[in-house]
């Protein structure tokens, strides 16, 4: 291998992103291991990711859009390995950040007399921003390990050989199980080995835990995360994590689950669903009425709603999807539940990213609890759905202790009319 040649191919997936995936991208560029080149793949983006990627004016990085939309990383990985130039393949998600060590680690365990054909970074899921729990993923000390946990890509890196030995990424549709998880299924029933690096140099931002996060990304975390890797006690506040995980068991958390009974592309599908990729539109014209149904919206709500009324689950910023359009102001009605009667102060929300202000009228008793309606005048998208961000204070994120009122802050129904010009 001459000078030249990159010793790592380094492979990141995007759509939708936009700006936002430049953190990912300069965490890449700040490696400590420079040999290396970054193939960023496109899967049919329309939007400006391939101009946030040629200002970059970096050699080491190069642009492909794919003509057609897969509607998951598999295809563009499947591009980026067909054009990488290095020996070994790495993955990053174009929401995950690495540590400025993480390629000289994955090249250590690389290095090793016995080598193996997968080299596995520790990583920290971060949960959302103000959610305890984060699990922590990749350290391991023996190889048996790969038949019982699952590596999310950003953490692992191959020799470019493997695609040759398992076949490569499949599509999205035409497997059980997610993708990333069938290719290390066929690598561990092909005995490939894989070792740990033992350190975490991951950061992994899951847009799956994230509700609605394609509908309306962000990099605020993933620049935070970036920020926080030159800070003095950035090691001692990862590895406080990593003992909180253990203590909350969930440290390296068994994953090899069966897909049998789930349909080829079923998986793919309820995941796009929750972070808005397949969510449509309808004018609002007159107005309408938003009642709560079941729906699996992870940490922001509870799944199923109860006697009409949707309730906040972990997450303090839960988001709520809006599928109109429209011109000119809206005015938003929310009918809202809680125990407490001394949450119903003003209601702070963010619309599309601009604050909102609700104020509470009609406070009564009610079944469980306290009962009010918050109005706010708000602004829908023109073209897409908008997204509807809670910005709960410490009383409205406090549950009751009655055990018929367990329950904190919840939501009913929503009326959305135009106002007049």
């Amino acid at each position: 291998m001459t000078a030249e040649t990159p010793v790592f191919s380094v492979i990141m997936a995007t759509w939708g992103r936009g700006r936002h995936i430049l953190p990912s991208i300069q965490s890449v560029l700040g490696q400590d291991l420079t040999n290396f080149e970054l193939i960023v793949v496109g899967d049919a983006c329309n939007d400006e990711t391939g101009d946030v990627v040629a200002g970059l004016s970096d050699p080491r990085v190069r642009w492909i859009n794919l003509a057609n939309r897969c509607g998951s990383q598999s295809a563009p990985n499947n591009a980026g390995i067909a054009a990488a130039q290095g020996a070994f393949i790495a993955y990053l998600g174009h929401d995950d950040i690495w540590e400025m060590g993480h390629l000289a680690e994955l090249a250590r365990v690389f290095g090793r007399s016995d080598a193996p054909d997968f080299a596995v970074s520790g990583l920290i899921a971060h949960l959302p921003q103000g959610v305890p729990g984060s699990a922590v993923m990749g350290l391991f000390s023996d190889d048996r390990a790969k038949h019982r946990y699952f590596f999310p890509p950003s953490c692992f890196a191959h020799r470019k050989s493997v695609i040759d030995r398992i076949g490569p990424w499949l599509m999205p549709m035409e497997v059980r199980a997610p993708v990333d998880a069938d290719l290390l299924l066929r690598a561990s029933a092909a005995d490939l080995r894989f070792a740990s690096t033992g350190v975490v140099t991951v950061h992994k931002f899951t847009a799956m835990l994230r509700y609605l996060s394609y509908l309306q990304p962000a990099s605020d975390e993933q620049e935070a995360m970036l920020a926080d890797l030159s800070a003095p006690d950035h090691a001692a506040r990862m590895a406080a994590i990593v003992d909180t995980s253990r203590r909350m068991g969930r440290f390296m958390l068994e994953a090899r689950e069966s897909h049998d009974h789930l349909q080829p592309g079923e998986l793919a599908r309820i995941s796009a669903a929750r972070r808005g990729v397949t969510m449509a539109a309808r004018p609002l014209g007159a107005g309408t009425v938003i009642r709560q149904r079941e729906e699996n919206c992870w940490l922001d709500w509870q799944i199923k709603p109860r006697f009409g009324i949707r309730y906040q689950s972990r997450n303090p910023r839960p988001r709520f999807a809006l599928p109109f359009t429209a011109e000119g102001p809206i005015s938003l009605t929310i009918r809202v539940v809680h125990p407490d009667q001394r949450a119903f102060g003003p209601l702070w929300m963010l619309c599309n990213g601009e604050r909102v202000t609700a104020q509470p009228t009609g406070l009564a008793p009610g079944l469980w609890g306290w009962t009010a309606l918050y109005r706010a005048e708000i602004r829908l998208r023109p073209d897409r759905p908008s997204v509807l961000e809670f910005l709960l204070d410490p009383l409205q994120v406090q549950k009751g202790r009655h055990f018929l009122t367990k329950s904190g802050f919840g939501i009913g129904k929503l009326w959305l009319r135009p106002l007049a010009r």
